[in-house]
């Protein structure tokens, strides 16, 4: 689908995002780490039942975010509210979120403040399901993001130690690959610390949004890959158990890359889940 570029202010940024489609429902698209919102063109809509609205995150595409290292999920309500009223969409509907991988993180966070303003979760391999230490240490303890913010000037200690981590069986063959790939590339390293650092604030908890997807009846669509090892499927079942009546998952013969996958592409078609 076609996707039109537009921009709103907010506080001193500028926020850019995509719009699709002029349907009822509105869904709001929340791309991956390094990624943008263009990532969600090959998303089909023919019969035209919902706009699609796809944020660049800040640090990502053309956003020019000038708040700092701080990003929060109240910061993502005012951005999705103010492009609502841009728009002329209601802001009292209840929206249609669609997360892949950092962005699923960012729905879970945003749906657990702001749980009556969602009707639907649609997660693409979603991260923060489930809190890893390394992420932990690295973006919420002072001396953890002082060590990253060093490494990810001098990498060479990390890459080698993923290595003997991978030999020695702690971390799979997908998360090193993930480690040295990003590692070694310097402006994505810098985009690493301060997308860590930023959005620490999306964290999410995940025994209160089962509890508000239970409440709610929030129906909710995982998608996982099936050679996911970045996110792997497994992290589903734990977050399921319990609200199995209102969750859907599909594990896909893919791997972290859903949006390239057809099914997915395909999610929002008429039939597909309603």
């Amino acid at each position: 689908m076609h996707l039109d570029q537009k921009y709103i202010s907010y506080q001193q940024s500028a926020i850019s995002y995509r719009i699709s489609g002029s349907g009822p429902q509105t869904v709001i698209c929340l791309h991956g780490f390094n990624e943008s919102a263009e990532a969600f063109a090959v998303l089909q809509d023919p019969a035209n039942r919902y706009t699609f609205l796809a944020i660049d995150a800040p640090f990502h595409g053309n956003t020019l975010w000038k708040e700092g290292l701080r990003f929060t999920p109240a910061m993502l309500h005012e951005v999705i509210q103010n492009i609502l009223a841009a728009e002329s969409r209601s802001t009292a509907q209840p929206l249609t979120l669609l997360g892949f991988s950092l962005g699923g993180r960012m729905c879970l966070s945003y749906y657990q403040q702001y749980p009556q303003q969602v009707n639907r979760l649609l997660l693409l391999a979603p991260d923060g399901l489930k809190m890893s230490f390394w992420y932990w240490f690295s973006a919420h303890t002072i001396v953890g993001n002082r060590l990253f913010a060093v490494t990810m000037k001098h990498p060479g200690w990390l890459i080698k130690f993923a290595g003997i981590l991978h030999k020695t069986g702690v971390v799979n063959a997908g998360i090193k690959k993930f480690t040295v790939r990003y590692l070694h590339h310097p402006p994505v390293r810098n985009l690493l610390y301060t997308v860590w650092t930023a959005f620490r604030f999306f964290r999410p908890d995940i025994a209160q949004i089962k509890k508000s997807i239970a409440r709610n009846q929030t129906p909710v669509h995982l998608y996982f890959g099936k050679y996911d090892k970045v996110i792997p499927a497994s992290r589903g079942a734990d977050f399921t158990a319990g609200i199995e009546e209102q969750v859907q998952t599909v594990i896909l013969e893919a791997g972290h890359r859903l949006l390239q996958n057809k099914e997915v592409q395909e999610i929002l078609d008429p039939g597909h889940f309603e």
